[in-house]
């Protein structure tokens, strides 16, 4: 067997980026400094405000906001139902 066949690679590459994910995303919100969190960031770039409505949105807000639908609709769909294969 090889050593990163998929059977290693996925779960191995899933662990370190969630895993690295996580560990910044706690240890900004543990040390008080919820503006290092990836939410903060994403607010600056897109300038979400406090309560905004999506009526307010711009057209990258609705892009990007797609996108997010879009991939995480596919993703579940495809892991745990088998669809869109």
């Amino acid at each position: 067997m090889k050593l990163w066949s998929a059977g290693v690679y996925w779960p191995v590459w899933l662990g370190l980026f969630v895993g690295t994910f996580l560990l910044r995303e706690i240890a900004a919100l543990a040390t008080g400094h919820p503006e290092a969190t990836l939410s903060d960031w994403v607010w600056k770039v897109l300038r979400i405000t406090q309560n905004e409505t999506p009526a307010a949105w711009s057209a990258t807000d609705y892009l990007i906001f797609g996108v997010w639908v879009v991939l995480f609709t596919w993703l579940t769909w495809h892991f745990f139902f088998r669809r869109f294969t």
